[in-house]
């Protein structure tokens, strides 16, 4: 039987028409009720938002930016967790990385030992996705265990 001790749910805090990233919450938080998991919610502040040309900027102004990227996805994951997770909150952590999305969320994968991902079907890049293909699509070609993949329900068809 399949009993996920760690969870992890990355997200770019899109909604896609009313919550895939929330739908994603909201069924890991689930089974960590279920079985007892740890959650990892975790967001990664992509390279393309600081790796862009800024000669404008030094490179202290640059760091300065990214720290506050960070605070600002910090408090969003933490607004989330007091949201949906309020009475697991001990099972729950917060992570940000910086990079490629796709590569950190498998990194952080195989580093916290996680045996389940569960990732939004769609996100923010719906143009880089046509061309490029997803972040979701990546990580569940990639992943080395188990991903669920998140739907927004459409009870309308």
């Amino acid at each position: 039987m399949f009993n996920p001790k760690m969870i992890l749910v990355p997200t770019d805090f899109s909604e896609c028409d009313g919550g895939c990233s929330k739908m994603a919450f909201k069924k890991a938080v689930s089974l960590s009720r279920q079985f007892g998991s740890e959650i990892i919610f975790m967001h990664v502040i992509t390279e393309d938002l600081y790796r862009k040309p800024m000669f404008f900027l030094d490179d202290t102004k640059i760091e300065e930016i990214i720290d506050k990227m960070k605070e600002a996805a910090y408090e969003q994951l933490k607004s989330i967790v007091d949201e949906c997770a309020s009475d697991i909150v001990t099972r729950c952590k917060i992570k940000i990385r910086t990079g490629k999305p796709a590569i950190e969320i498998l990194k952080e994968a195989e580093e916290t030992k996680t045996d389940l991902i569960v990732i939004a079907t769609r996100g923010l890049s719906d143009i880089q996705s046509a061309i490029f293909g997803s972040t979701t699509d990546k990580v569940i070609r990639h992943a080395k265990c188990s991903v669920l993949v998140s739907r927004k329900q459409n009870y309308n068809n």
